[in-house]
């Protein structure tokens, strides 16, 4: 037994045998007797299209391995040590599996296959089916699980399954107390049912004796009912009898009413036409009248528009002009902010050349004074020699 925790590569192959294991599982819960007869029916026209005639084979060759193998195993359970007969299982149950892996090829080719073969299977059939499909699915997230968890997690879990096996055991316990008290409550169910058996018995004796005495009444009471139902028979003869003939004096003076009111009908109708041709006038003139109305109301509806897009005309101009007035404003508002600076610019140039100018000037009234200075040093030193 190998210790060593699987790699990645043994839990996909895994996997991969568990997936290849519902898929197979998953075609052959519908390759079952009803489907086959579902589909050999006249419903199954559609769906037998989509199988295809090489497949409707493969389907009734595995049902008869399937009876054949069957039939074999029970055979071979009551024979065992018959060598011969357990060549022949051995050889049926070869061809199941090569047919069973070649139908399962098969429908794996068409698509949508198993949810139309399951429209011909009956809900309760399929359900330990579905129901098996479900828990190999759990049992491979399990094992998906197991082959992922670290050691401290499986310590872990080994620590809450010893926890939830010391409850199973308490459970166990308890279930076995419960039952000792069922036993107790159905001993004492059972002593009472047959007590209630017994009052049972007692009431259906009664129930006979009742049903007797009853048989008796019911014969008084229906010759008496009947002599009261032919009573009333007779009864109800003489009133028919008397109501048709008033129905037919009704009849005689309701022709006599009618031919009195047929010249007020056809005054009634007369007046009933007059009135609709009166009618008829006052609403043509009031299709006149609205007619003029809406060709008024068109009429008006057309200036108004004129109007309306005169209006904007102008509203569009006065607002280009007024956009035009901003503009030339801005422009002399720059014109004049650019005249400004050069003003101010010429009046610094024109300070700036005044100083440089009173600056040259100063140089220069220096230099002439220096020569004064030293003319006159040559001068002074002429008369003292």
């Amino acid at each position: 037994m190998p210790t060593s925790k699987p790699t990645n590569i043994d839990a996909q192959r895994i996997l991969a045998i568990m997936d290849e294991l519902k898929e197979k599982l998953t075609y052959l819960s519908v390759a079952t007797p009803q489907v086959l007869q579902g589909l050999q029916s006249e419903e199954g026209q559609a769906a037998q299209e989509l199988v295809g005639p090489e497949l409707m084979k493969q389907f009734a060759e595995q049902m008869r391995l399937e009876e054949l193998y069957v039939v074999a195993n029970a055979n071979a359970d009551r024979d065992i040590g018959h060598g011969d007969e357990n060549e022949e299982v051995r050889e049926e149950e070869h061809s199941l599996k090569k047919n069973t892996l070649e139908l399962c090829r098969k429908m794996r080719a068409i698509p949508n296959i198993v949810p139309e073969l399951r429209n011909f299977q009956e809900r309760d059939a399929t359900r330990n089916v579905i129901q098996f499909l479900k828990t190999l699915a759990d049992m491979q997230d399990l094992t998906l699980k197991r082959l992922t968890t670290t050691v401290e997690e499986e310590r872990s879990r080994t620590e809450l399954l010893e926890h939830y096996k010391n409850r199973e055991a308490e459970a166990s316990k308890r279930r076995q107390q419960l039952e000792k008290d069922l036993t107790h409550l159905k001993f004492a169910c059972e002593r009472a049912q047959s007590q209630r058996n017994e009052i049972l018995t007692k009431l259906k004796a009664d129930l006979y004796e009742v049903r007797d005495s009853k048989q008796e009444r019911m014969a008084a009471l229906r010759n008496r009912y009947e002599t009261r139902m032919k009573e009333q028979k007779a009864a109800f003869l003489a009133k028919e009898e008397e109501m048709r003939r008033k129905i037919n004096k009704l009849k005689e003076d309701n022709k006599k009413t009618r031919a009195n009111n047929e010249e007020e009908e056809l005054g009634q109708k007369s007046k009933g036409k007059r009135y609709e041709m009166d009618v008829e006038s006052v609403i043509k003139q009031y299709d006149v009248q609205v007619k003029e109305m809406a060709f008024t109301l068109a009429e008006r509806m057309d200036a108004y528009k004129k109007e309306q897009k005169q209006l904007n005309e102008l509203a569009d101009h006065f607002k280009k002009v007024e956009e035009e007035r901003a503009t030339i404003a801005a422009e002399e508002a720059i014109a004049d902010a650019r005249r400004a600076k050069r003003e101010a610019e010429r009046a610094r140039r024109d300070a700036s050349s005044a100083l440089v100018q009173a600056f040259w000037r100063g140089i220069l009234a220096r230099e002439q004074y220096g020569q004064m200075k030293k003319a006159k040093k040559k001068k002074g030193g002429k008369k003292k020699k």
